[in-house]
């Protein structure tokens, strides 16, 4: 095993879906974020098919498992790669962002109309003010977890997916074009 190996992480740290796409390991995606932080150079050494980092004596990708022989590494991940991992945070973060808000708008008027629509709490300021608080204050931070978190994170992350995979598609028909 080379010395710049990280190990992949548990099934419980990250899902890996398996749609084909091999674009993103999570070594890869940790390189790309550290490059756009300028915390690290562009420059390496990465696997000519996947672009997952490797060492320069390694014969196959730990990754995609493709052979160094068969598509030789290259020095810096091509900018059609790095694009589509910014889309596919970009779309993650829109959906999820989208979820949580909606998940804040139920949390504001879910408790407001249940006051307002029970005559007995709506007479009565201190009881109506009690069973308001409680339920916005819960409900601020239950609907936002669970709507952006749960749901907002599976619909982005499908629909991510779906354009990362159409721009792979796209590399690949690009880079494996015959040269005129």
């Amino acid at each position: 095993m080379s010395r710049y190996r990280t190990p992949e992480p548990t099934p419980e740290e990250r899902f890996r879906p398996d749609d084909g796409c091999p674009i993103f390991s999570p070594r890869l995606e940790a390189h790309l974020v550290a490059v756009s932080r300028g915390e690290t150079p562009e420059r390496g050494t990465f696997c000519g098919h996947c672009y997952t980092p490797i060492a320069r004596d390694t014969s196959a990708c730990p990754h995609c498992g493709e052979s160094t022989s068969a598509r030789p590494p290259v020095d810096v991940v091509p900018t059609p790669i790095a694009a589509a991992l910014r889309v596919q945070r970009s779309t993650e973060g829109r959906w999820v962002t989208g979820f949580a808000y909606l998940g804040l708008l139920i949390a504001m008027f879910l408790p407001l109309t249940l006051v307002l629509g029970i005559p007995a709490v709506k007479d009565n300021l201190i009881l109506g003010t009690a069973v308001y608080a409680p339920l916005l204050l819960i409900g601020m931070r239950v609907f936002p977890a669970i709507l952006g978190g749960y749901f907002g994170d599976r619909k982005g992350f499908a629909a991510a997916r779906t354009k990362t995979r159409a721009a792979w598609e796209r590399w690949l028909a690009e880079r494996d074009a015959p040269a005129v």
